[in-house]
């Protein structure tokens, strides 16, 4: 897996409002720890930390980051984003060794057709992403499941899925990653239709509609919280 260079410039001062400016100018604040070094609060390039994670890798590139003369192989971890915009507003990189196993999330690729779609069956795919075991330079992009082989209520799990000598699965091995249910008929989806407008469904949307107005406005959140559940602000000062 090729790996990425990232320049970083160390943090002298910390707080909301440099973090504000930080991004402002099109930084993003972060800190690098791992074995052996002391954490060390870092500012990067919003746009070349984006486009290193638009590579095939995508969040498993392999960051060379570069401070103060000296290079640091470490993997983007605990990104903070903004909540409306989806914008970085924090992120930690774990040092890691290029000899040492690393656990990673690597996404499903789904090929193939299967029979029971095209039979009318409906592809369900409850999992998106395995959690692996190997090495840093041996991370898969993403690891294929073909599902050309599934009739109507057939599935494949975990324990299903080929795997080699560079890397491990850690997921459950009965968890399923692809079924084919069948689809559901007219008197099924009649019987859903009407259980969902039962008795107990039109008791919850009475309440609902006469529920006094200020007291929906007590339940409404009155700050925006980041997405990783917690400030990014915060999160950036905590550690720097």
């Amino acid at each position: 897996m090729a790996e990425v260079k990232l320049p970083a410039e160390k943090r002298t001062a910390v707080g909301k409002g440099h973090a504000r400016r930080a991004r402002a100018a099109g930084r993003v604040p972060g800190i690098v720890y791992g074995k052996g070094m002391e954490p060390v609060a870092v500012e990067v390039s919003r746009r070349e930390l984006v486009t290193a994670f638009h590579s095939d890798a995508g969040m498993n590139t392999l960051l060379d980051i570069e401070l103060e003369g000296t290079t640091t192989l470490a993997l983007a971890r605990e990104l903070q984003r903004d909540p409306v915009k989806g914008t970085l507003l924090h992120v930690d990189f774990v040092k890691i060794d290029r000899k040492q196993a690393v656990e990673v999330e690597v996404p499903i690729h789904v090929v193939g057709e299967a029979p029971g779609q095209k039979e009318g069956g409906v592809l369900e795919h409850p999992l998106f992403q395995l959690h692996v075991r190997c090495l840093p330079l041996e991370v898969p992009e993403s690891i294929e499941v073909d599902i050309s082989s599934l009739n109507i209520g057939d599935s494949l799990r975990v324990a299903d899925i080929p795997t080699d000598d560079k890397f491990e699965i850690l997921n459950d091995p009965e968890a399923a990653v692809v079924a084919v249910a069948a689809p559901v008929s007219e008197e099924e989806l009649e019987a859903m239709e009407a259980a969902a407008s039962g008795p107990a469904m039109e008791g919850v949307e009475a309440e609902g509609e006469g529920a006094p107005a200020e007291d929906a406005e007590a339940a409404a959140p009155t700050e925006e919280t980041p997405a990783d559940g917690g400030d990014g602000d915060e999160g950036s000062d905590s550690e720097g």
